[in-house]
């Protein structure tokens, strides 16, 4: 077994503890290989061992890898970071997953994009919940307007809420922001209810490698994993 299976199976061993834990079913949580920074190869092994959905954060690494791999047609990509708006057009329709709706003049461009492309998009919206200056996302306060834009743009499909908590090395010290998560989706739940097309519940992409069992304990849907799966990351790739 190589190194990155082995790593693998540990992350998805502690997964399903955490679930099992927090009274809910491993099968309820999504693993996402975040393999950004790591080469094709190493997406190779994680999928040879049963790995199917990854997750990138910069398009050109993300188009060389996509190619790359284009022979495994069930993968599933999923786009993590912030989409600059001249290059949202080559995403749109061809990940499964957009994790990074953050400011309103993105979401207007993602719109146009999947439209022209014809096609439906799912997205999350992003929410910087500690409002931290350096990351993107709306802030709490204006999330149910958010909402509000999403739920009306006709090729856009709203999934659920993501999140990045303040950096901490104590996973504990992340539960506080995962919570407010969760009751932030409970609340924009309820708002959404009886609108057609309305999910019937909203995902949370939420916790990382230090944090996930964490995130799995207060609702995750989403696990984002990179480290503890390929290791230390490679010098960036853009």
């Amino acid at each position: 077994m190589s190194e990155v299976a082995a790593n693998l199976t540990a992350v998805q061993a502690a997964i399903a503890q955490a679930a099992t834990e927090a009274g809910r079913q491993p099968t309820d949580v999504t693993l996402i290989a975040v393999s950004k920074g790591h080469s094709a190869d190493a997406v190779r092994e994680a999928y040879a061992a049963g790995q199917r959905d990854f997750g990138e954060n910069y398009v050109q690494e993300w188009q060389e890898k996509s190619a790359q791999l284009a022979d495994l047609t069930d993968l599933r990509w999923h786009f993590l970071g912030h989409l600059q708006r001249n290059k949202i057009r080559f995403v749109i329709g061809k990940v499964a997953l957009l994790h990074s709706a953050d400011d309103m003049a993105g979401i207007d461009e993602m719109q146009r994009g999947a439209w022209s492309a014809g096609v439906k998009q799912d997205v999350l919206l992003q929410i910087n919940l500690a409002e931290e200056e350096q990351k993107r996302g709306c802030g709490e306060d204006d999330a149910e307007l958010f909402l509000d834009v999403l739920s009306r743009s006709p090729n856009l499909v709203l999934r659920g809420l993501m999140t990045l908590p303040p950096m901490d090395e104590n996973p504990e010290t992340t539960r506080q922001w995962f919570k407010r998560l969760r009751v932030l989706r409970d609340r924009l739940q309820a708002r959404l209810r009886g609108r057609p097309g309305a999910p019937a519940s909203l995902w949370l992409s939420m916790g990382m490698s230090s944090d996930y069992p964490v995130a799995i304990a207060e609702g995750a849907t989403h696990v984002r994993v990179g480290t503890a799966i390929f290791g230390a990351r490679a010098p960036k790739i853009r």
